[in-house]
């Protein structure tokens, strides 16, 4: 509560609509940036006092990425995964942290699934493509302060394009390796009065990785901007997806293994044609030194999931110093994970077993953004959030199918203040956000649910400050920053209600009683531009520490819970990069990460007799210390190259063992990965009209890697042509 009496005497920002946007330099400068999501204002990045990236769209076009969690790899601090390609689970962690610490936003507004397992977007991730985005912004370090539950880490969010007056859009269509076919369409248009843009794309995997990968996805997004008047804006946005992937079992292990499970096993996968014939129902008997199984192919294992995000946006401009903003987002989420008997491993019996997932969140809320001084702004608001958890089981082969339903609704109110001395090269800023929340007794179909369900009580209010500061010597180009904020995560409705079917019985995984987990984070750093703003160079030092951390902790008592505020969690480390830009046509970006993160207090308990409980510390899983990434992009009259590179050093990830029943730890190598992409503009003698041919070569230097035991695709090809008006 210190901090937060410390920081409440700060508080921070505010959202400036009208904002213009910076004038270019004629002269070759890196890219002038600017961002919402630090201070809810576009302020230019010498004025930014927290840290920050910005990607907009022709960055992303140059490197043809169309997968959202592929265009945010060369992040620093940031960790990206994909187990087993495309549509398939993705995970980002920021600055070692876990996926759930990382919210998600699309324009502004908190994306997230309600029946998620950690209540954040994660089963979304690999769904949501890069079909209508206008730039992505990325905030690093806490930011519960401004944007709630899930933002220990940082935040990402996904702006659309706002609508033109004139008419203009464009297609394409792109073809490649893994039965890659893909079509995306943009149009937009419209008048001072209304406008509109309206996206549509659809992509399908008909092979992937092991030619039994199949997946598909279709995006729309649409935004409608009115103006019935000159100082009054109602804006309506929407977003659906529709996907459908088939998945493989999880990695397991194989060979000798050793006495306990807390040795680390230097992983040695089983050859390809060996995996082949195991996920043929073949017994193998001889596997050389290999230890672990990579994901091998289920037939009847596959997942399809939907949401529909709507918003509707009301600005006022009241007078010169103050406008008022109100607003609603509705999201409904569906996901349904089916898998039958056929396959190798642990199979259900008897028949197909669906375990459906249902969320809803509907949030309301206004704020007014108050400018009090030249250089003083506040904005001040509330929100009100209802989440409605589903989670049902079908099961073939019983009759004991179950349904929980659980909801939970929350109050906030939050303050923001945004100060600024000296021309602006001196920034302030606070917050401070005060949560209550209220917990519906949840319902179950089965009257064997554990009695610990009988009784619930919410969860206690979160309080979370925030406080930033930078100073920008202009003669030097040099800006100093320091940041320091709290964060919470409050349980999911699944760790609180979870259920699960096991041999013909009815168990409870949820635990009632469990805290939110609340954090503290540091950063400081410092920003530099040389050579008259060609080269811009940063360095940050950041620190965070994680406070009952919910933990999966399965038990010898199935009907026991199974998640308990148990964890710390520690992460530190440094960002560094470069971006410079020594002529007009040359654009190069360089980054290192350094990333220290272990988890203590950690205890494991195996499945099956005998039983023991080891308490021990350990590094985070999924984490690499070293990661390093690097993006050149070369201009050469209509021809446009680009090169972008990853390279992790290796990392510890878990296998759980369907013949002992144990989850065991691997080391894993780190990726290698380089992609090429070339585009040529054709000529067509017409300025509104062109036609540009494009073609990207994927893990160019064919590197064979593993993200925690699932298999990655080798050197891949795809190109395509596109047309704009």
């Amino acid at each position: 509560m210190k901090i937060i009496k410390v920081l409440s005497l700060i508080y921070l920002l505010t959202i400036g609509i009208f904002a213009q946007q910076p004038t270019p330099s004629p002269t070759p400068t890196v890219r002038e940036e600017v961002t919402v999501i630090a201070s809810g204002i576009e302020q230019p990045i010498e004025q930014v006092s927290k840290t920050v990236n910005s990607t907009d769209s022709q960055e992303i076009k140059d490197r043809n990425e169309f997968s959202v969690t592929e265009s945010l790899r060369t992040i620093p601090g940031f960790r990206i995964q994909q187990l087993g390609g495309f549509g398939k689970t993705a995970s980002i962690k920021t600055r070692g942290l876990r996926n759930q610490d990382t919210a998600i936003l699309l324009d502004g507004l908190r994306f997230r699934d309600a029946s998620a397992i950690t209540g954040d977007a994660s089963p979304f991730l690999s769904d949501i493509t890069l079909t209508n985005v206008d730039r992505i912004e990325v905030l690093r370090g806490s930011g519960s302060s401004l944007y709630g539950t899930n933002a220990i880490g940082g935040t990402i969010d996904f702006l659309t394009p706002k609508p033109s007056n004139a008419f203009h859009g464009g297609f394409l269509g792109e073809f490649g390796s893994l039965g890659l076919k893909r079509f995306r369409g943009n149009f937009s248009g419209g008048s001072s009065l209304i406008g509109f843009n309206f996206g549509l794309s659809r992509t399908v995997f008909s092979e992937g990785i092991d030619k039994e990968d199949d997946a598909r996805n279709t995006n729309v997004q649409s935004r409608i901007e009115f103006n019935p008047f000159s100082k009054t804006n109602i804006s309506a946005r929407f977003f659906f997806s529709d996907a459908f992937v088939r998945l493989n079992n999880s990695p397991d292990t194989i060979g000798t293994l050793p006495a306990t499970t807390a040795t680390v096993i230097n992983a040695v996968p089983l050859s390809i044609d060996l995996l082949r014939r195991y996920a043929n129902g073949e017994t193998i008997t001889n596997v050389g030194n290999a230890n672990f199984i990579p994901d091998a192919n289920d037939p009847d294992n596959f997942q399809r999931s939907k949401f529909l995000n709507a918003q509707i946006v009301l600005t006022q401009a009241i007078n010169e110093r103050a406008v008022f903003q109100g607003f609603y987002s509705g999201l409904k989420t569906r996901r349904a994970n089916t898998n039958g008997p056929l396959g190798v491993g642990f199979q259900p019996f008897g028949g197909d077993e669906t375990y459906d997932f249902d969320g809803q969140i509907h949030t309301i809320g206004g704020n007014l953004d108050w400018r009090v001084l030249s250089n003083n702004r506040v904005k001040f608001g509330y929100e009100y959030e209802l989440e409605k958890f589903g989670n049902e089981g079908v099961f073939v082969a019983v009759s004991n199918n179950f349904l929980t339903t659980a909801n939970q609704s929350s109050n906030t109110f939050f303050v923001q203040d945004l100060l600024s001395f000296l021309n602006d090269k001196l920034q302030f800023s606070g917050a401070f956000r005060a949560q209550w929340f209220s917990l519906d007794t949840p319902a179950f179909s089965s009257a064997s649910y554990p009695n610990r369900f009988d009784t619930v009580t919410s969860p206690p209010a979160s309080y979370t400050g925030d406080g930033s500061v930078s100073y920008f010597i202009a003669r030097t180009g040099t800006k100093l920053r320091a940041h320091i904020g709290n964060g919470y995560r409050v349980p999911s409705l699944y760790e609180r209600f979870g259920s699960y079917f096991f041999l013909n019985s009815f168990f409870g995984l949820g635990n009632p009683e469990l805290k939110p987990e609340r954090s503290i984070a540091f950063d400081g750093g410092v920003d530099q531009t040389l050579a008259k703003s060609k080269v811009r160079l940063s360095a940050t030092a950041f620190y965070t520490e994680i406070r009952d951390e919910i933990a999966y902790l399965p038990t010898d008592d199935l009907g026991a819970p199974a998640y308990f505020n148990f964890d710390k969690h520690f992460s530190r480390g440094a960002e560094f990069s470069v971006d410079a830009a020594p002529c007009d046509s040359t654009r190069i970006f360089a980054s290192y990460t350094f990333t220290n993160s272990d988890i203590r207090n950690f205890r494991r308990q195996s499945f099956l007799p005998p039983y023991f409980i080891v308490s021990q510390d350990k590094k985070a899983f999924g984490i690499p210390d070293h990661q390093f990434t690097f993006v050149f992009t070369q201009s050469i009259k209509r021809l446009t190259l680009n090169l972008d590179l990853l390279a992790t050093s290796s990392y510890l990830a878990p296998v759980f063992s369907n013949t002992t029943f144990g989850t065991y730890t691997y080391r894993f190598r780190g990726a290698r990965k380089a992609d090429v992409t070339a585009a040529y503009e054709i000529p067509t003698g017409k300025d509104k009209f062109r036609v540009r041919l494009f073609g990207t070569i994927e893990n160019l230097l064919g590197y064979d890697y593993y993200e925690n035991g699932f298999g990655t695709a080798g050197r891949t090809a795809r190109g395509g042509l596109g047309v704009s008006f």
